[in-house]
């Protein structure tokens, strides 16, 4: 898969809601790792979907629209609420039934679900989205390397072999303190911990003005991006480069690339935090909470990598409402771009292969083949044939 694709942020600040929540007793809950956490769930007793886990969700429930006109589920009251997002503010229709929710054995009732263009955002897998409101009440396992999620009546002995990180939760947000080191310049403070964004750092707009990031003696590349996250700004972009050193806690990751926003809104704006981290960088560690005492537990598992080779576009597939995956973002001045390929573009087959017929694991893998032959239908619907080969960015 496109590194590119792992940038997609869904945090969710706020949205007008009421909600109650009933939780069953503790259990494992598998989930399936592309980027964001996906948890098969229930939705009134009978409508089976994936949710994605966003810890930058807070206390939301949402459904994609389009999961909700194709599926058996019809509501039968409705409002609108103003939503704000890392791309902005969007006024946006809520489903006011109440509904369950039960994601293993925790059950849950939403007194208001907003209705998000959420695979506009990610892609087809995605039918909705739930924050941790429900399990921050008590002790819970985030486990990367094994694909789950368990809760606590407890803290488990265990946390013995973790390292222990403390928390400032507000707002039924994490944030922790992190700092980045990227040539001479060092951002250091509060850091947001968002399971809802697939990438490492994403500092905001207001961080990158505070420590002047576009003055850092360093290669940049520019990506453009449409559907950045939930919001009204459907177009934005961001600058990668990379850091010499990340560190959380007593732990250090080198070499990773890290990105800003220069014109972020919304989550991505002025903020308290100066950033968020996402998945790139969380499925590296084994993560256990402790609200109450207002800490994270977290073990390394994963090693860090070489920079290995890429594609400089992304996609989201969209086979649930055409015959291909859409390209959703570019490098500037990148091999994508000069061979042709524009943001909207369908692509339709990789080196012969239709992209419908892909399987979801293929797809999140597409990026590791070294070379690709696409074949593509532009906006304009004329085909295009376009050669590619993955290359060392940095």
């Amino acid at each position: 898969m496109s590194a590119l694709k792992r940038k997609i942020i869904l945090e969710v600040l706020s949205i007008l809601c009421v909600a109650s929540s009933h939780a069953a007793p503790n259990d494992s809950i598998p989930f399936k790792y592309a980027g964001h956490l996906y948890f098969p769930t229930i939705i009134n007793d009978s409508i089976r979907c994936n949710l994605i886990f966003d810890t930058g969700g807070a206390n939301l429930f949402g459904v994609d629209s389009v999961f909700l006109a194709q599926s058996k589920w019809k509501p039968s009251s409705f409002s609108t609420a103003k939503a704000k997002g890392a791309a902005g503010t969007k006024q946006v229709r809520i489903i006011t039934d109440a509904t369950k929710v039960k994601l293993g054995d925790i059950k849950s009732t939403y007194e208001i679900v907003p209705i998000f263009s959420l695979r506009d955002i990610v892609d087809c897998h995605t039918d909705g989205i739930i924050g941790n409101r429900d399990v921050n009440t008590t002790f819970f396992e985030i486990n990367f390397e094994h694909g789950y999620m368990r809760r606590y009546p407890s803290l488990p002995a265990k946390t013995a072999d973790y390292m222990r990180i403390p928390i400032v939760y507000k707002n039924s947000k994490i944030l922790f303190n992190a700092t980045i080191q990227i040539g001479d310049t060092i951002v250091r403070g509060l850091f947001l911990m968002d399971t809802g964004s697939g990438g490492t750092i994403d500092f905001t707009s207001e961080a990158a003005r505070k420590y002047n990031l576009d003055s850092i003696p360093r290669k940049r590349l520019i990506t453009d991006i449409s559907n950045f996250g939930i919001g009204s700004k459907e177009q934005e972009y961001y600058v990668d480069m990379q850091s010499d050193l990340i560190i959380i806690g007593g732990d250090t990751i080198r070499k990773r690339v890290v990105s800003y926003l220069p014109e972020g809104v919304g989550a991505m704006g002025s903020r308290e935090h100066l950033g968020i981290v996402g998945n790139a960088i969380w499925s590296k560690y084994n993560l256990l909470f402790d609200i109450a005492h207002r800490c994270v537990y977290i073990k390394r598992f994963m090693k860090d990598k070489d920079p290995a080779a890429e594609y400089d576009y992304g996609f989201r597939s969209r086979t649930d409402i055409c015959d291909g995956w859409i390209v959703s973002s570019l490098v500037r001045g990148g091999d994508a771009i000069r061979a042709g390929m524009e943001i909207g573009d369908t692509i339709v087959a990789v080196n012969g292969k239709p992209a419908k017929d892909f399987t979801w694991d293929e797809e999140e893998n597409i990026g590791d083949v070294p070379h690709q032959t696409l074949d593509i239908r532009g906006l304009d619907g004329k085909a295009k044939h376009v050669k590619l080969e993955a290359r060392e960015r940095w």
